[in-house]
């Protein structure tokens, strides 16, 4: 190696104000603060963003119907958990359960025993399957309007609906679907179930407030929700363990206060619990990456001395470990040196190196073999010890 080595210098060391103005602390503190200001506005704003909520006032929420409801005389009240509907007359009251695709088997179980009517916005094979509607769901291919083509006086007076998202096909030939598409898939069913009735409206987008106008959209969805002067709606979230509750289902024919969660699916605030990790798994990503720095200039040629380029070069290989590859430069290094000593060119070969170094030292071809070419130390340890043959092999190639 040289005396000098041209090296690039690492930059001077800069504040912590310098930083953030330039790198990644500033784009972070700038997100915090749209994020912060963002969750203040969104907070301020009254009502919800869940699909078919009643409190929800956006396209996909159902704001619209329960007001017309109202207007209409029908108590419409939203519980967060299924728990919360304790219903005091199920005879005077509809349960409306919003996407019971993410019900639990124990949840279907209260739907089923509960002996007042039901309405599902949305369908699952499963809740289909559970509370007798002999149909299964399927995915609209074509969206449609479709006339209401039963017997149903609800979906009489309503004459034709959108069929579109999700629709029913029938099982079997006796199924009573209303508002069937060409495509065979239907938006609305309605079974009688000792007493009650079941309604399926699978089309949901029917209720909601972007489409309510459309077609006759609002007088089915008034005439299937408000038969009653009680309503109970419940948007299932996938996370609420709790069933439903209504007089009589207590043990004293009260409705209950408290219900124990099903077994068979997560604890209250598992969802918080889920978000927070998420969240905090992200900030930690982002902190930990790699940081993109501004480009810095360097004045050069720097000149570095050979003996701090070698010190690094050697810290570089302790620090990976690396005895095998430095034990071969360290051999190069001074074969190279003795065959410069005894006139050994590199074109030579190892064997001329070999037997050269053996006549100038008196040692053994087999000695001289086993250190310029023998296996790579294992360790540190062993490390140390071939420098240090190698330096009492290359002085005594240099004794006069």
């Amino acid at each position: 190696m040289s005396a000098a080595t041209e090296f690039r210098t690492a930059p001077p060391p800069v504040g912590l104000r310098e930083r953030a103005g330039r790198g990644k602390l500033g784009i972070v503190a700038l997100i915090l603060f749209v994020a912060l200001v963002a969750a203040l506005a969104i907070g301020a704003r009254p009502g919800d963003y869940v699909a078919l909520s009643t409190e929800n006032s956006t396209p996909t929420g159902t704001r619209a119907v329960a007001q017309i409801l109202r207007d209409h005389g029908v108590a419409v009240r939203q519980v967060d958990r299924l728990a919360q509907t304790r219903v005091a007359d199920p005879a005077a009251t509809t349960v409306v359960i919003a996407e019971p695709h993410l019900l639990t088997t124990g949840q279907l179980g209260s739907l089923v025993d509960y002996p007042g009517d039901l309405v599902l916005l949305g369908s699952s094979d499963e809740s289909l399957e559970a509370l007798g509607v002999p149909a299964r769901e399927q995915i609209v291919g074509l969206p449609e309007t479709a006339a209401a083509q039963c017997e149903d006086p609800d979906a009489i007076a309503a004459g034709s609906v959108r069929v579109d998202g999700w629709g029913l096909e029938a099982l079997d030939d006796g199924s009573d679907l209303c508002f069937v598409q060409r495509g065979g898939l239907a938006a609305f069913a309605r079974v009688d179930d000792g007493g009650r009735t079941v309604t399926v409206i699978a089309s949901t987008a029917l209720v909601t407030n972007d489409a309510l106008a459309e077609h006759g959209h609002a007088a089915l969805a008034v005439r299937a929700l408000g038969r009653h002067p009680d309503v109970v709606w419940y948007v299932a979230d996938g996370l609420d363990p709790s069933l439903l509750t209504w007089a009589g289902s207590g043990t004293d024919g009260e409705v209950p206060t408290e219900v124990e969660a099903t077994p068979d699916f997560l604890p209250p605030g598992t969802g918080n619990a889920i978000y927070a990790l998420a969240l905090t798994a992200l900030l930690a990503a982002f902190w930990q990456a790699r940081r993109f720095g501004a480009l810095v200039r360097e004045p050069l040629p720097v000149v570095v001395r050979a003996s701090e380029a070698t010190r690094g070069r050697a810290r570089l290989y302790r620090r990976a470990r690396a005895t095998g590859r430095a034990a071969a430069s360290l051999r190069a290094a001074a074969a190279l040196r003795m065959g410069r000593r005894i006139g050994v060119g590199r074109a030579d070969g190892r064997e001329a190196l070999v037997s050269a170094v053996s006549r100038a030292t008196g040692r053994t071809t087999s000695d001289i073999e086993r250190l310029l070419y023998g296996p790579p130390p294992a360790d540190d340890a062993s490390l140390l010890t071939l420098i240090s043959e190698l330096d009492a092999l290359e002085s005594e190639v240099h004794r006069p």
